[in-house]
């Protein structure tokens, strides 16, 4: 299962340290990114731990720039960070990080270069609950009030719907180039010609339209807050069925229309995890990339994609029904590769 983060957020940060004549043996970074926090570049970069497979971030550059009391703990050769309630600290070599009165693992720690003490950026995401986000050559950091005034609207299909104890996920658009979005009691849910909807209109396979927090976490999908959600489209299908998986086999049938053949994991507990599916005519096809409208032919074995199909199916031992609607991974690159016409 792929997973998917919040955004709005308060933040804690993180600091600069010295830990008297001691020396801490961790691989030397490799490669740099900008660092900017509300904006403002620091001095000092976000540096790449190859040795960790995570990005470091300057503690005390950060946690000053946010407004947070950075002290160092002798007792305990660490360095403390303080804004009211909120308190943390970072030991270099340590993977243990105090949180909500517990201790947290992160995946890796902190390490000191040039007595300078830098954290994963898992530490600003996870402990100090700050945006991060990545472009390009430059790693931004946010504070609350920062994240809150921009947003981004994007278009595109629900490709799939995480539900956990009351908490809703959509992933719009694919794992490759898509988004993780939380759907929390605060995201507004409308339809196209303006009427109020809940949570439980949202279905596999529809189109929307999404207001969504800009800063997102660090993750594969990214993962951020929705603000507004704008149901346009919905399928035919009631109780639709969903797979995500290779396509492995695209045959021809009669009348221009394709049977495939998909493999992988099932989207919903009823769905299947192999799946044959007549394509038709009036099978929607999409890609992932700019929503762009695809067909038939333009389906090949290996492909990542999305379907979703009617319960209606054969008995068979690979259950056998017609598709709906198939979102397609990396379509964009089929339309690069495609000969000129």
């Amino acid at each position: 299962m792929k997973t998917i983060k919040s955004v709005s957020m308060t933040i804690l940060a993180a600091t600069l340290l010295t830990v008297n004549g001691a020396s801490l043996t961790a691989a030397e970074p490799t490669g740099e990114l900008s660092l900017l926090v509300n904006d403002k570049k620091l001095e000092q970069p976000a540096i790449r731990d190859q040795q960790q497979q995570t990005y470091l971030v300057p503690l005390r550059q950060v946690a000053e720039s946010l407004g947070f009391e950075v002290s160092w703990n002798p007792q305990i050769k660490a360095a403390e960070v303080k804004k009211g309630a909120l308190w943390s600290y970072a030991k270099p070599g340590e993977d243990r990080y105090p949180y909500q009165r517990m201790y947290k693992s992160l995946g890796a720690a902190p390490q000191l270069f040039d007595d300078r003490t830098w954290v994963p950026v898992a530490f600003v995401e996870q402990i100090l609950r700050a945006p991060v986000q990545i472009s390009g050559d430059t790693l931004r950091i946010a504070s609350q009030a920062e994240a809150e005034r921009e947003t981004v609207q994007k278009s595109g299909s629900i490709t799939r719907i995480q539900k956990d104890n009351g908490k809703m996920r959509i992933l719009l658009n694919g794992y490759q180039r898509g988004i993780l979005l939380h759907v929390t009691e605060e995201t507004k849910i409308v339809t196209a010609d303006g009427k109020p909807g809940t949570t439980v209109d949202l279905e596999l396979g529809m189109d929307i339209d999404v207001v969504h927090d800009s800063i997102m976490a660090l993750s594969q999908p990214p993962q951020t807050s929705a603000r507004e959600i704008v149901i346009k489209s919905k399928l035919e299908t009631a109780d639709v069925l969903g797979t995500y998986g290779n396509l492995e086999k695209v045959e021809p049938e009669d009348e221009g229309a394709v049977r495939i053949t998909v493999q992988g994991e099932r989207l919903t507990e009823n769905s299947f995890e192999r799946i044959q599916l007549l394509v038709t005519d009036k099978t929607r096809i999409v890609s992932t990339e700019g929503n762009r409208e695809l067909t038939a032919a333009e389906l090949k074995p290996e492909m990542k994609v999305f379907v979703y199909y009617s319960p209606r199916l054969t008995r068979s031992a690979v259950p056998q029904g017609v598709a709906e609607k198939i979102v397609v991974e990396g379509a964009e690159t089929l339309a690069e590769d495609a000969p000129a016409k």
